[in-house]
């Protein structure tokens, strides 16, 4: 007996087909396998099923991924900042020793 988490429109692969009502679309019985670039049912089942819910899970760690990887590259401009700032200071305490003489 198949799996019934398996149907074509639980894969994130599916795109279902709309038709035009009078104040909204109506989502039909058939959409577009965009892995096999047919038309399906529904309620088909195939080998190529994925779940449509990883992809949300793996946006999600993307964007941490890459917020992460911002707020290191922010660190390193600050740091490199920050040294710049100390080696100007002491540049400037330096000419107005020399300055004084």
């Amino acid at each position: 007996m198949e799996s019934n988490n398996k149907h074509c429109y639980g894969c994130k692969y599916y795109k279902p087909y709309f038709t035009k009502g009078y104040t909204q679309f109506d989502r039909c019985d058939i959409g577009l396998c965009t892995k096999k670039k047919s038309t399906v049912e529904r309620h088909e089942i195939c080998d190529k099923y994925e779940n449509m819910y990883y992809r949300r899970i793996n946006r999600k760690q993307a964007a941490l991924d890459a917020l992460t990887e911002h707020i290191n590259v922010l660190a390193e401009i600050k740091q490199i900042l920050d040294e710049e700032d100390d080696e100007a200071i002491k540049e400037l305490f330096f000419d107005f020793k020399n300055r004084k003489r």
